[in-house]
């Protein structure tokens, strides 16, 4: 496993399939930061990107037996990234309701310099713009510019066709300029 870089995920995949836990840390490993990303997205919260993507990843291992195509394991990956992201965010309300009683007690600590860009005051002003979207819009411009999916990746983890992911991504785009037309963020 010398040469994980240059291994495919398809490749990785299968090994895991065997029990190679080791193949599935590579892909965990490689797709990581994308899947934090997009976590921080769909999810609305840096501060929880971290648990939604492990739990993900956990999901994704176990349901790995059942994935097809191995040749869409990254765009697979990152689906299940954003359905956990997106249920985490659904049950928001009731977290909140908890913490508002307990108080927050545990503090996430970024992990990479990625993460600490997103920090950034732009950057948390576009995260808050991206939250007044709608989930659809969240997911597709989460997937092609966050996770850093080809059109081709995001209609296979939307399920969608490729002309659905350009309309659906120009739209969401037009929503997200208005948004951050009114939130002072440049629009360079």
């Amino acid at each position: 496993m010398d040469d994980v870089d240059e291994t495919p995920d398809s490749v990785l995949a299968a090994r895991a399939r065997t029990g190679d836990a080791a193949a599935f840390g590579a892909l965990v490993v490689r797709h990581q930061p994308a899947a934090i990303r997009l976590a921080t997205i769909v999810g609305g919260s840096l501060d929880d990107a971290a648990d939604i993507v492990q739990e993900a990843f956990v999901k994704a291992y176990r349901a790995l037996p059942q994935q097809r195509d191995l040749a869409v394991v990254r765009a697979w990956m990152l689906r299940i990234v954003a359905n956990e992201a997106k249920n985490f965010r659904r049950s928001s309300s009731r977290r909140t309701r908890r913490d508002d009683h307990y108080g927050s007690w545990v503090s996430a600590t970024p992990l990479d310099p990625e993460a600490v860009a997103l920090a950034t005051t732009d950057a948390q002003l576009l995260i808050a713009a991206l939250a007044r979207l709608g989930e659809r819009d969240r997911q597709v411009i989460g997937f092609r510019y966050f996770a850093g999916l080809t059109e081709a990746e995001t209609a296979t983890a939307l399920d969608a066709a490729a002309g659905t992911v350009k309309s659906r991504t120009a739209r969401a785009l037009a929503r997200l300029r208005q948004e951050l037309d009114g939130s002072g963020v440049r629009g360079d």
